[in-house]
């Protein structure tokens, strides 16, 4: 009895042992490190950023996504995803390493310390080592930036970029390294900020901001902009970009293999001197005419834009100013003159302020072509102007359209000739929605817009295959099946000898199996006999 209550005991301390989480050996003493399920974009940037960081009145961001897809990717996000409607909300970071003081760790656990009870009890995992790097956990429930991480600093090359023409928000940047090296996938983006030469920093945000490509992230400040997915990336803590200048992005990578051992890197990358420049309003705006041999081939720009504005022309294209077109100001905005060497076409004008966003603008410069100078004729260009060339006509089709029977056809233009101007009739754009431009057999009106050039129409005849090619295909087609049934009396022949082979296999099996079996019983039988003998003998 006594013996019983003892072993009770033991088990009873055994199974209380149990239930509380192993401290390594190595920290018992002083820290207990561990995972913590998630920390909220406020908790993780403010205690990494502190003071420092620029945050809305109404604080950090959660990101609201329609893009079911891809949140499941960024592998360090934290996110709920509503069943009802398929959307998500990505409010933090997940599996977040930390350490906290024994005495701490204990009290929370039996309830004295609430603030980091409440915590921990988001999900908390015990690590049974000491962990390289983490964020502390103090008494009163406020979190460190991390420990034991360290920091590269990368030189950012010069085409490093900021601009205002993306479709994924009101500002998209493009970072490169000076050293050609790519930057790792945004996939494994953990954190992310920008500073600004004020010393102020930013943070940037799963899905709204950062993308798989981390070399570039956009950021909207408008709250109405929707982008190409339908969603609404407007991120309030980011407001205050606005006119400040970027000097570095930051970035920390948290890899975890299967085991579940994480690997950290943190990489800031100076990109020098990125303005970000006040958007516009629509009430500001840049025309532009037509430069064509009427006009001594030169362009009037008129600029729209706000008081004590000091817009110039900037670029155009990859035209050499000076050498391509010449520009002189006027009472309503620009003269742009250009070289009689310069193609037909259009060319993408931009105009740069200090303050406010860049302004681009289309100019077309005029090949002063007439009706029937270029045709389509027999699946073929026809230029009947010297002054035309057939290489900068095709050129020009980058930014020409295309309807085939009426229907416009996105990117058609670009790949409707062939290099010596014949018509491809295997024509099909690219990219997502490709559409193949002359499906079947047939004629097909054409009509074919090109800047500078102006409005071309033809019939293109796409003829049925012809007897002989028909009769090349069916041979080939019965190559292609004698081919197939070789093969397959090659498998029948090599299946029977294979199955032969087996049916040998297995009787020899069969026949050793008897033979070892008959060898079984006459050793026992042998055994047997001399064993009666034996006790005869004694007897």
């Amino acid at each position: 009895m006594k013996i019983n209550k003892i072993l009770a005991t033991v088990l009873a301390l055994v199974l209380v042992a149990a239930s509380i989480p192993a401290v390594s050996a190595k920290a018992a003493d002083e820290y207990v490190y561990g995972t913590l399920a998630y920390l909220t974009y406020g908790e993780y940037f403010s205690s990494e950023l502190g003071d420092s960081a620029a945050v809305a009145a109404d604080g950090y961001d959660t990101i609201t996504s329609a893009t079911t897809s891809k949140y499941k990717s960024f592998v360090n996000s934290a996110y709920t995803t509503d069943e009802s409607t398929g959307e998500t909300s990505i409010y933090g970071i997940s599996n977040v390493p930390v350490r906290i003081e024994k005495s701490v760790y204990e009290a929370a656990v039996a309830g004295t310390n609430t603030a980091v009870a409440e915590l921990l009890n988001r999900g908390f995992t015990v690590s049974d080592s000491e962990l390289s790097v983490f964020k502390e956990i103090a008494s009163d429930a406020s979190i460190s930036a991390y420990v034991g991480l360290t920091n590269t600093d990368v030189a950012a090359d010069e085409t490093s970029s900021i601009s205002t023409d993306s479709v994924w928000g009101n500002y998209i940047v493009y970072i490169y390294a000076n050293d050609g090296s790519a930057l790792d996938s945004g996939k494994n983006i953990e954190g992310a900020y920008v500073t600004t030469t004020d010393g102020q920093t930013y943070p940037i945000y799963h899905s709204a901001n950062l993308w798989f490509q981390a070399y570039e992230f956009s950021w909207v400040v408008d709250p109405d902009f929707t982008e190409p997915h339908g969603n609404k990336p407007y991120t309030a803590s980011l407001t205050g970009l606005t006119g400040k200048t970027i000097s570095s992005v930051t970035y920390i990578y948290k890899t975890t293999d299967e085991n579940g051992n994480a690997t950290f890197s943190k990489n800031t990358y100076n990109v020098g001197a990125l303005k970000v420049k006040e958007l516009l309003d629509d009430s500001s705006s840049v025309t532009a005419t037509e430069a064509n041999n009427t006009n001594n081939n030169t362009s009037d720009l008129t600029v729209t834009a706000p008081a004590g504005s000091n817009y110039s022309v900037a670029s155009i294209d990859s035209l050499t100013e000076g050498t391509d077109y010449t520009v002189a100001a006027t009472d309503t905005g620009f003269a742009i003159t250009f070289a009689e060497n310069v193609a037909a076409g259009a060319y993408t004008v931009t105009l740069t302020d200090d303050t406010y966003e860049d302004i681009t603008v289309s100019v077309v410069v005029s090949a002063n072509v007439s009706e029937g100078d270029i045709t389509i004729e027999d699946n073929a260009l026809v230029i009947n102007n010297e002054n035309v060339s057939l290489e900068d006509f095709l050129a020009a089709l980058s930014s020409a359209t295309l309807t085939v029977n009426g229907t416009t056809v996105s990117g058609g233009a670009a790949v409707l000739f062939n290099e010596d101007g014949t018509v491809n009739l295997e024509a099909k754009t690219t990219g997502r929605g490709a559409k193949t431009l002359f499906p079947d057999a047939g004629s097909y009106e054409v009509v074919l817009t090109v800047p500078g050039y102006g409005t071309i129409t033809g019939t293109v005849v796409k003829a049925e295959a012809s007897e002989e090619n028909s009769e090349a295909s069916e041979v080939a087609n019965d190559e292609v099946n004698n081919g197939e049934v070789a093969a397959e009396e090659g498998n029948v022949a090599l299946n029977g000898t294979s199955e032969t082979t087996t049916e040998k296999t297995n009787t020899n099996d069969s026949a050793n199996a008897v033979v070892f079996v008959v060898v079984a019983i006459l050793a026992v039988a042998a055994i047997t006999v001399e064993e009666i003998l034996r006790r005869k003998k004694r007897a």
